[in-house]
Parts: C-alpha cells; sequence; structure tokens
C-alpha cells in the first residue's frame, strides 16, 4: 500500500469503513426527504453512461481499483484475532475469493457515474468529459497524485510548525500561571 496515492488510500478507506458498518447497521443514515428526492430524481441511462465515462476520464474509477481487494483481504483478516492459527489459511482463501469479487469492480464506477449523474445534467457532464479530453484535463488527471502527495507533504510540515508554536505559547501562558511545563 506504500505507493498508493493519497486519495486512493482516502477512497479505499471509505469503502472498506462502510463495507464493514455497513452490515452492523452502522452505515451513514439517509434523511428519508432526501432518499424520496433521489428515486424522483434518477438519471436517464444516456446520462448515467456520460457519467461513467467522466469517472474514468476524470481518474476516478481507478482511485478505487484496489477496494474489492482490500475488502476481501479485510474480511479475512476479521477472523484472525479470534483465530490467530488460522491466518495462513484465511489469507489463501481470500486470495482465492479476490478473482471471484473483482468481476465486481464495475459496481464502484457505477457508484460514482450515480452520484455525478444525480447532480450534473447531461450537458454539464458532457462539458465536463470534454474538458477531460482535452491536454489540460489528461495533465490534470495524471499530476493529480503529485499534486495531492505534494499538499498532503506541505499541510504536515505546516502544521508541525504551527503545532510547534502552539506549543511554546501553551508553555509560556502556563509560566504565567505558575506552572512550568
Amino acid at each position: 500500500m506504500r505507493d498508493m496515492t493519497f486519495a486512493r488510500r482516502a477512497g479505499l478507506g471509505l469503502l472498506a469503513t462502510l463495507a464493514f458498518t455497513a452490515p452492523l447497521g452502522l452505515a451513514p443514515l439517509a434523511v428519508p426527504a432526501a432518499r424520496a428526492q433521489q428515486a424522483a430524481a434518477q438519471p436517464s441511462p444516456a446520462v448515467i453512461a456520460v457519467a461513467r465515462e467522466l469517472v474514468v476520464a476524470n481518474g476516478e474509477a481507478r482511485a478505487f481499483e484496489g477496494v474489492i481487494s482490500e475488502i476481501v483481504n479485510g474480511a479475512a483478516r476479521s477472523f484472525v484475532p479470534t483465530n490467530p492459527d488460522l491466518a495462513k489459511p484465511l489469507s489463501e482463501v481470500a486470495q482465492t475469493l479476490r478473482t471471484e469479487f473483482e468481476k465486481r469492480q464495475g459496481e464502484v464506477v457505477q457508484i460514482l457515474a450515480a452520484a455525478y449523474a444525480t447532480r450534473f445534467s447531461e450537458a454539464e457532464l458532457k462539458e465536463a468529459l470534454a474538458f477531460y479530453k482535452t491536454a489540460t484535463g489528461k495533465k490534470l488527471v495524471t499530476d493529480r497524485p503529485a499534486i495531492v502527495q505534494q499538499t498532503v507533504q506541505g499541510i504536515q510540515v505546516w502544521g508541525a510548525q504551527v503545532n510547534a508554536e502552539v506549543l511554546e505559547r501553551v508553555r509560556a501562558e502556563m509560566k504565567k500561571r505558575g506552572y512550568d511545563l
């Protein structure tokens, strides 16, 4: 997982969390009115098709490529704490099942497409898709992982600096109150 982009790890984490919490009844609850509104506004197959093309072109579909493997591995690993002696056979079973479940990757793309299709018109989706087919759009997709990585690293450095400043201020304020931290 070390070579995965931040966005991909975040997407995998979100989907894995949902996959494990939904059966327990812990998945986020939708407001009934919002559900009814979504049901009433089902996009046409043509809009879904354009949205599918968009999520492939903009790189979002690729961000979730390892999610099924993570879900299968996580499900198998969930038995290890109570059955540590079965770690190896559980890993073997997961490896076998991955092939079967990888066939469902298209469902993730469909979910992404549906999210876009319910929020954008067909014309807007086509406009966005046209952008991602340009040299600039392709560059954005290609360079996005490096941009995200650079941003995360920059925020980590910045956060460490702010943290150091806050610690110093807390120490100074506590010293004024007679406490030496």
